[in-house]
């Protein structure tokens, strides 16, 4: 079976460091130099980052895999509310397919089952990996790559300013408006500001009016060509704002870079931007049947895992003020976690939902772990679901109150990399 603890050793760390070189050759060069750095790396952030820890699964005292988690807070429908996270789950080349992965994550959501936290995300290397483990969809993300004088102009520039480290709590302040606004979006670690300004390839640009900050644009050049130095593109790492006055004075921006660069990608959830950009092509000269413009990529990414189902509708009950009143039982499947699986009595009354212990109900509703996560968060309607046959209904015709009870106006954002 084997044992799973946090690392502590600087031996530990340099082991996890060659399961992770070989698990990630992307992303780590298998050199002493480059090996020696992120070992050094990712000791110091355990030490000096109380958002995140480094565990390893040992068996006959040697590591075998890990992972890094993540404590988090976001904004779950108005509320703030603890959310873990998991990344970096590397298994040794010679370990694999002895369910290594498996025990890692089991163990992740029994940390945060301790914790009383109701649920937890990571971004999957396999998205299809961890579906089977319970994990459902979040929100899409869509890369627009456009050109400069896409974005449109506005009439002034006269509130943006570069940024540095100094200006950190001004930044934050905004940042933490916007995030109390967007459901999904988590909060920023200290150690996530920091790291925003000791990165020397990001470029900060703020509105800033009225000694308050409304709006900021970080973002890095990226070269276009190896023989032309004057090929290049803008690459937006982040974008926020909370007035339409620092959204279009940003764009205004972006617009006036069209002498140094040809494209600028955006990464956004926002599937509306097409409405803002005057021009969303990404420039392909082709065409989708009959005749619609490629504009933007989309792309599946963060996944959601509900941990407890009792304790996060709980946690949401006060979300369901303007739904009709209805009892009903939910059968919830979770072969990964089974202690989450079960059946659970619920009962929306006077605008508020309640968990009881029996009753008689009025519909019966079966769904498997991972659509209800997707499902709870908002990101698709129980009406979808079932079209899709990822929900059974025991009597159809309570389709329409059921779905507006689970529709929610806004799907979730994340704009988190972990």
């Amino acid at each position: 079976m084997g044992e799973i603890r946090k690392l502590v050793t600087e031996t530990e760390f340099k082991e996890f460091v060659d399961i992770v070189a070989n698990a990630y050759p992307g992303i780590l060069a298998n050199t002493p130099h480059e090996k020696q750095k992120f070992k050094e790396f990712l000791i110091s952030k355990q030490q000096d980052d109380s958002a995140v820890d480094f565990f390893g699964l040992f068996r006959d005292q040697k590591l075998i895999a890990g992972m890094r988690i993540h404590y988090y807070e976001m904004n779950l429908f108005g509320n703030k509310v603890s959310i873990g996270g998991v990344g970096l789950v590397a298994v040794d080349l010679l370990r694999k397919k002895e369910q290594a992965a498996k025990k890692l994550i089991e163990q992740f959501l029994q940390i945060f089952k301790e914790k009383g936290v109701h649920q937890v995300a990571l971004y999957p290397f396999r998205p299809d990996f961890y579906k089977n483990m319970g994990f459902g969809y979040g929100s899409s993300i869509y890369q627009y790559l456009l050109e400069p004088a896409s974005f449109p102009k506005g009439p002034s520039k006269q509130h943006l300013h570069y940024v540095n480290e100094e200006d950190m709590e001004l930044l934050s302040f905004c940042y933490n408006r916007v995030v109390e606004s967007r459901h999904g979006m988590f909060y920023k670690t200290a150690h996530e500001w920091k790291a925003l300004f000791k990165n020397t390839e990001n470029r900060i640009v703020a509105f800033r009016k009225n000694q308050k900050v409304q709006g900021y644009l970080v973002f890095t050049f990226q070269k276009q060509s190896e023989t032309n130095f004057m090929l290049n593109k803008i690459v937006i790492k982040e974008f926020i704002y909370e007035t339409p006055e620092a959204l279009l004075e940003l764009s205004t921006f972006l617009n006036s870079q069209a002498d140094q660069v040809q494209r600028i990608e955006w990464n956004t959830q926002d599937e509306n931007v097409r409405f803002f950009v005057n021009d969303a092509r990404n420039g392909s000269s082709d065409l989708i049947p009959s005749v619609y413009h490629p504009s933007a990529t989309a792309g599946v990414g963060l996944m959601y895992r509900i941990i407890h189902v009792k304790g996060f509708m709980q946690q949401i009950s006060q979300r369901f003020s303007n739904v009709p009143d209805l009892k009903w039982k939910l059968y919830v499947k979770d072969s990964f976690f089974p202690e989450n699986q079960g059946e659970y009595i619920f009962q929306v009354k006077d605008g508020l939902l309640e968990v009881i212990d029996f009753g008689i109900v009025e519909v019966e509703v079966k769904i498997d772990i991972t659509e209800l996560s997707s499902l709870l968060m908002g990101v698709i309607t129980l009406k979808e679901l079932y079209m899709y046959s990822k929900v059974e209904i025991s009597d159809p015709t309570f389709l329409p109150v059921l779905n507006s009870i689970f529709t929610v106006l806004d799907k979730p954002v994340c704009t988190t990399a972990f």
